[in-house]
């Protein structure tokens, strides 16, 4: 490679890690990662960010899965599933994103925004063909959770147990 093309390597390079520092891209990767194994999925939307001091205005804001649903009572199109919209052959068009998150403390009318699937980025791991929605990572291991509650239960009553059963003896005979 040569110094030119180095050089502009390098100022790429500077670009693109004084925008994802702005943007605390690393910390909305780790978020992404982490919700994915909880939940599944989450979804980021790529929009203009004025208020961006960089020349480059991209920002990357993170949905909720359950923030991207029909609205309750809307019809279906023909080829939506739970607020992804696709076309003939699977690839997402639009998504359904509410306007409030489900479940939130006030009620209002569900209302929802219409995303291009060009501005939105579905993170999940897909484990059949035609799967659309993410399942969590951490699904198989439920019921491992179920047994070591019942073994940490087990030990605290047994350390009980063993407790109740502690005394103290007092005797006036000599050795």
């Amino acid at each position: 490679i040569g110094p030119e093309r180095r050089a502009d390597a390098q100022r790429i390079e500077a670009a693109f890690a004084a925008w994802a520092r702005e943007i605390d891209l690393a910390d909305k990767l780790r978020c992404m990662r982490k919700a994915r194994a909880e939940s599944g999925e989450v979804f980021a939307i790529l929009a203009q960010n004025s208020g961006l001091r960089g020349k480059v205005k991209l920002d990357v804001r993170l949905v909720e899965s359950d923030q991207v649903a029909t609205p309750y009572g809307a019809a279906l199109a023909q080829r939506e599933v739970d607020g992804i919209e696709y076309d003939e052959f699977g690839n997402p068009t639009r998504y359904s994103l509410l306007k409030w998150h489900p479940g939130a403390l006030f009620i209002r009318q569900q209302a929802a925004h219409s995303l291009d699937a060009r501005s939105v980025v579905h993170y999940f791991a897909p484990d059949r063909p035609g799967q659309s929605r993410g399942i969590p990572d951490i699904t198989p291991a439920l019921p491992l959770f179920a047994l070591l509650r019942r073994y940490t239960l087990a030990t605290v009553v047994a350390a009980e147990t063993a407790a109740n059963h502690a005394g103290v003896l007092e005797s006036t005979a000599s050795n």
